[in-house]
């Protein structure tokens, strides 16, 4: 799966921290990886985590049913202010939110009523049967690029991931984390989803 460039930056920041960085591991039903970075008033969320730990399948969408299922999914990504959770003093805005699936056109992904940027060889909505992308099992993951400004940002002390509530399948969030006072890492659940520095 092509990996983001923020997923790439952060991922050799943790690793040069002395922080063990994630390396591609056994696709696991339930899990997300988040890889978060602190630097000046920008935060930037790369998120990893299996199609079948937010939707009830994990490949190209089959039938209406699983098209609505995969828009409602993509509409609250979307919505990621309302998922990660900054103090109120640090007063963060949502600036950009990208998601890629190999597994899924980006049509389907693409917010209702715009165009998919980089749509591939303008295949729409359901692609072509020899034209699903996965990982040779039926496996296939969502990647998200997730971007906020921060007009406080020495307010930023925590974060809280409310993406368990949003998505029941999701059981378990390793975050990988570089903020101005370190590198640090964290297991996430429903139970203890808050994460601060």
């Amino acid at each position: 799966m092509k990996k983001s460039m923020l997923f790439a930056s952060v991922t050799v920041c943790l690793i040069t921290a002395g922080v063990p960085a994630f390396a591609h591991e056994a696709h696991e039903h339930g899990t997300a990886r988040i890889n978060l970075s602190v630097e000046g008033q920008k935060v930037e969320i790369g998120l990893e985590t299996p199609l079948a730990s937010l939707i009830s399948f994990e490949h190209a969408p089959e039938t209406d049913a699983q098209k609505k299922e995969l828009r409602d999914m993509a509409t609250i990504m979307r919505k990621a202010d309302t998922l990660f959770i900054f103090p109120t003093e640090a007063r963060c805005r949502l600036e950009k939110v990208s998601l890629e699936s190999e597994a899924i056109s980006d049509g389907l992904l693409s917010p209702a009523g715009t165009p998919a940027a980089g749509a591939k060889g303008g295949k729409g909505e359901t692609g072509s049967p020899g034209d699903k992308r996965e990982d040779g099992e039926g496996h296939a993951d969502l990647d998200a690029e997730i971007s906020f400004i921060c007009r406080h940002p020495e307010k930023l002390n925590r974060i809280e991931v409310d993406m368990f509530k949003a998505f029941p399948n999701l059981k378990e969030i390793e975050i990988q984390m570089v903020t101005p006072k370190g590198q640090g890492a964290a297991e996430l659940t429903p139970q203890a989803n808050v994460v601060k520095w």
